[in-house]
């Protein structure tokens, strides 16, 4: 399997089950409810939606005590129905690059307001 199509199918294993399926990618949070997922240098940036238009930013949780259920991946949010994909960038260092974090939110912008005008 080529790097490619695990990050792949650990993206479908996350829509499918809201969690990452260990090897096959993670999961981070970056901005203002936006996540991405990432194998190695690669990253598919995320985030949550009613699929009507509506948006409620989803951030990383980082009090243990105001989770129902604790388990490994306590720190990610429950999200809305749909999640969708912003845009994939390479990373190559610790910081994601301001572009690449506008560019994220500027590709939700647009797929929210389209989901309100159809």
């Amino acid at each position: 399997m080529t790097s490619g199509q695990k990050l792949v199918a650990g993206i479908e294993w996350f829509a499918d089950k809201g969690t990452p399926r260990p090897s096959y990618c993670t999961v981070n949070y970056l901005v203002d409810g936006v996540w991405e997922f990432k194998l190695g240098a690669v990253r598919v940036s995320f985030y949550d939606t009613d699929g009507s238009g509506g948006y409620e930013p989803k951030a990383r949780i980082d009090d243990i005590s105001t989770v129902e259920k604790p388990d490994d991946y306590w720190q990610i949010p429950v999200f809305d129905e749909q999640i969708r994909l912003g845009h994939c960038f390479p990373k190559n260092s610790q910081k994601t690059p301001e572009a690449d974090l506008v560019g994220v939110v500027m590709v939700r912008r647009e797929d929210l307001e389209h989901d309100r005008e159809s």
